[in-house]
């Protein structure tokens, strides 16, 4: 199975990146957060207990007929209270996943903060990504109602729902911004730089000129998952490396 053809689409002038989470285990290596869970359309609709389907983009969990409906965050939270609500699903899904043996770090996203550790090499993020995301890794449209199939995060939502409806918010401590941490601007901006410098290098711009010279010299000929190398992976693939982004670091 070849890279190139899972990944769409990338837009390198804006660090664009977004990988087919079903086949590529790299989604980890950019930094995917719960919030941006690959969906289909906001308004897809979540199954319930009863006749009403419920926008899947809801802002508030609900109960029908007595079964939870429950929505994850369809934007990054905002106020100090959404994001400590945010933090305390994040230790849900941590405890999820060390239940698996698997270690998942609360990160918070608006402080551009990841939640798969480093290192792990590809073997080890197919089996952080399974825990995270349980069936939905495999198939997005599963109904976000359906917790249990949705892996960790969908531990973290019914948690998150079930606490709503209680009255009672999850609640964590939000966590200090690192002074030296860079933003998301400023890493898409280092990953772009490399990305051009190395293209340039080959003879070729950002933008693809339509031919297979092109498509090499950006995406390379290297496999998906535990087959994926770096040194084979093109342009993408050695920008992706030199700035700290795939997990063999």
């Amino acid at each position: 199975m070849n890279l190139r053809r899972l990944t769409a689409p990338i837009a390198i002038g804006g660090l664009v990146v977004c990988a087919v989470a079903a086949g590529l285990t790299v989604a980890g290596a950019y930094g995917v957060t719960p919030f941006e869970l690959p969906r289909e359309a906001e308004t897809a609709t979540a199954v319930t207990g009863g006749d009403t389907p419920v926008a899947a983009g809801s802002a508030n969990a609900t109960i029908d007929d007595g079964i939870i409906v429950v929505d994850p965050f369809a934007s990054e939270p905002l106020s100090d209270e959404e994001r400590m609500e945010f933090m305390g699903r994040e230790q849900v899904i941590a405890e999820c996943m060390a239940e698996q043996n698997t270690e998942y770090l609360p990160s918070a996203p608006w402080l551009n903060q990841h939640p798969q550790p480093r290192g792990l090499s590809f073997e080890q993020s197919v089996i952080w990504l399974n825990a995270f995301y349980g069936e939905s890794r495999e198939s997005w449209s599963v109904p976000t109602a359906e917790w249990e199939r949705r892996g960790c995060v969908g531990v973290g939502d019914h948690a998150v729902a079930v606490a709503r409806a209680a009255g009672t918010p999850l609640s964590a401590p939000l966590p200090e911004p690192d002074p030296d941490a860079l933003t998301w601007e400023e890493e898409a901006a280092a990953y772009s730089a490399v990305v051009e410098s190395c293209m340039a290098e080959l003879g070729f711009g950002l933008n693809s000129d339509g031919t297979a010279a092109w498509d090499d010299a950006m995406w390379g000929d290297t496999g998906a998952g535990a087959a994926y190398r770096w040194e084979e992976a093109g342009c993408a693939g050695y920008a992706t490396h030199v700035t700290g982004n795939d997990n063999m670091h």
